[in-house]
């Protein structure tokens, strides 16, 4: 799954998420678009201030830059901790401050069954990324629940007959 993020300033964001993050950029059309990885981790960095091209027709405010508000953005990836110490250890190498871009102790185990970390970018982004593949259902978890997901199944076979 990729996050789309918008940039006042497409060039440096694109060089600060190679040099800090240690992405690579996949494909750059300069002032309007950039395509990054890091891993399972992928971006699309806009300019919200570029020049439209030939096929965008975009409203008046999303051409100024002046109106660029960062945002929180979630993003679906696998293999967190990995992902999360090759991040950690470019950061690092960049000599930049982990504190900043990887705020917390890493990838937490959320009540709802995701690992869960956040990364911080130059222009104030807060991209959450997500790993759902570690959850299993605990039964021991599911019993709160009004209806209990076996009621369900037994409910579905009553159905049937």
């Amino acid at each position: 799954m990729t996050a789309v993020l918008r940039t006042q300033h497409l060039a440096r964001a694109v060089a600060e998420y190679g040099r800090v993050f240690g992405f690579t950029c996949q494909q750059h059309i300069p002032g309007v678009l950039a395509l990054l990885q890091h891993g399972p981790l992928y971006l699309q960095l806009w300019a919200c201030a570029g020049t439209p091209g030939r096929f965008e027709r975009p409203d008046e405010a999303d051409l100024k830059a002046r109106d660029f508000v960062p945002g929180q953005h979630s993003v679906v990836v696998t293999h967190i901790h990995a992902l999360h110490a090759s991040l950690r250890a470019a950061v690092q190498r960049a000599g930049a401050d982990a504190a900043v871009h990887l705020p917390g102790a890493g990838p937490q185990l959320q009540a709802w069954g995701a690992w869960e970390f956040a990364l911080r970018d130059g222009d104030g982004h807060l991209i959450h990324c997500v790993d759902w593949g570690a959850w299993r259902p605990d039964p021991a978890r599911l019993s709160g629940f009004d209806l209990p997901f076996d009621a369900l199944a037994d409910d579905d076979a009553e159905d049937r007959s």
